[in-house]
């Protein structure tokens, strides 16, 4: 094989990023999922505790929790485990549009960052919210 001139040699190099671009974008995007499954995929479960909050309360009623903190297991991914993302985890309990009375409501988990933390249990997943009527403001 001998040494072609350098028009042939631009020629084929032109050929090689001008021509198949669709193949080759498909290549491009099947190449960086792969990259990014090995050094992203692998989630390490992580229990954390976390305080109940209320969403949505009304003015005028108190509200009770039958229990103050939730234990949620997460899903981490092991190479990204930013304090933060952990901290950012929040567990509550939706009481909008809800009068007086006892109620059993699921525990709902919001974290930060969907592709970082994933919830993948809460425990206990159910509890008992208590709304009363509050006490005027002079009667405490």
């Amino acid at each position: 094989m001998g040494l072609r001139c350098p028009r042939e040699t631009q020629k084929m190099l032109k050929g090689l990023l001008t021509e198949d671009i669709p193949l080759k974008l498909i290549a491009l995007t099947v190449g960086f999922s792969l990259w990014f499954v090995v050094n992203f995929g692998t989630r390490v479960p992580v229990t954390v505790e976390k305080p109940v909050e209320i969403l949505h309360p009304q003015q005028g009623f108190s509200y009770h929790l039958s229990v103050k903190k939730v234990k949620i297991k997460l899903l981490l991914i092991e190479r990204l485990m930013p304090e933060d993302v952990v901290e950012g985890v929040k567990a509550y309990v939706d009481v909008r549009g809800l009068s007086e009375g006892s109620y059993t409501l699921k525990v709902q988990v919001e974290t930060p960052f969907k592709f970082l933390a994933f919830p993948e249990s809460v425990h206990p997943e159910y509890v008992k919210v208590k709304i009363s009527k509050a006490p005027p403001e002079g009667d405490r």
